[in-house]
């Protein structure tokens, strides 16, 4: 039997160096497909499942507000109705942030916002979406890893779309409610992160809405929001998703 010379073994190595990596990557996106589909399917299953969720159109929360970047404490109300619409009144002793989304406008204080301060206001909107917004929305989903989130172990999941900042989502991989939503903002040549941290989830029309509400912009801990009470699907009137 003719014994391979040391040229072919050297040729076969560097057809597996060149070719086997290239077919593992493109097993991978499969994988990788599969293991984020697996994960959505835990987190609807969480929060009530998907006849569940899909009932869901409006969302009222009213609660209390501690800002901690200037010392004070005030009102916390929201109107969230799907199809691009938020508001968000909160008033303070001293000063008042009135914040409304209508779909491609969005307003502070009455006036019209564009750029990084509308952007804002779709990232919220997003992030209040969840997780239906994993069911109907046309993002472009990674999986991104595990990260501790408080103490607890969270699968990662990179969200991307065409409007609005990429995001990423911290699965409790045990309940798998979201506990953490992230957005990254591009500013002045930099990035900016800003984050909300949930916990505390009730049971409320069934699904699974978080009662406590912590954000964070740069790591930095800015506010807390307790809520008091929430009415699902409650009619919501078109002028409140206009600028006063």
């Amino acid at each position: 039997m003719k014994i391979p010379s040391v040229s072919f073994f050297i040729l076969w190595a560097v057809i597996l160096l060149t070719v086997s990596p290239a077919l593992l990557r493109a097993e991978g996106p499969q994988q990788e497909d599969e293991r984020v589909r697996r994960i959505i399917e835990k987190v609807v299953k969480a929060y009530g499942g998907r006849e569940a969720l899909d009932k869901v159109k409006s969302i009222y929360a009213k609660g209390r507000i501690a800002a901690f970047a200037f010392g004070e404490e005030g009102t916390y109300v929201r109107y969230f109705e799907r199809g691009g619409r938020l508001r968000v009144d909160i008033d303070y002793p001293n000063s008042s942030e009135h914040r409304i989304l209508n779909g491609s406008k969005g307003y502070e204080g009455g006036s019209e916002v564009t750029g990084d301060r509308y952007l804002a206001m779709v990232y919220q909107y997003k992030q209040l979406d969840l997780p239906y917004g994993l069911l109907h929305s046309d993002y472009r989903i990674t999986y991104d890893g595990k990260k501790q989130v408080d103490g607890k172990e969270t699968e990662v999941l990179g969200l991307m779309d065409k409007e609005g900042p990429p995001m990423k989502i911290y699965i409790d991989a045990q309940s798998f409610y979201i506990v953490k939503v992230s957005g990254y903002f591009s500013m002045g040549g930099g990035s900016m992160e800003l984050s909300a941290v949930f916990s505390e989830f009730r049971k409320v029309s069934g699904t699974y809405l978080p009662y406590r509400i912590t954000n964070f912009a740069g790591g930095e801990r800015i506010a807390e929001t307790h809520i008091q009470e929430y009415k699902v699907n409650t009619p919501m009137a078109e002028s409140l998703f206009e600028p006063q």
